[in-house]
């Protein structure tokens, strides 16, 4: 038997086997369809587009809205009927909140 043929047929046979990370499917406020994305769905832990990342963006009235305070390097913005809260320096969804 060629034992360095058999290795990689073994682990090619077993990679179904092994388990898939299970993700919990997003609630109404943790995914969004951002109408600059071309409905492409957003949600939290997804990287938004790099527009949302800039400072002309920024929600500054986010505690007159109900919003809590962002968290360090983050802001809020609008998306469409919702609030979002982008990590600055790497654009990933922090949260989403509807717009009242």
């Amino acid at each position: 038997m060629n034992a360095p043929r058999l290795l990689p047929a073994l682990l090619f046979a077993a990679l179904p086997c092994l388990p898939m990370a299970a993700s919990a499917a997003p609630s109404a406020e943790e995914s969004i369809t951002a109408p600059e994305t071309h409905n492409r769905e957003l949600n939290v832990g997804d990287k938004a587009p790099d527009q949302y990342k800039r400072d002309d963006q920024t929600v500054t009235d986010w505690k007159a809205k109900g919003l809590p305070a962002p968290e360090k390097e983050s802001h809020w913005v609008r998306m469409g009927d919702h609030y979002v809260l982008v990590q600055i320096t790497n654009g990933v969804v922090l949260a989403i909140h509807p717009a009242k």
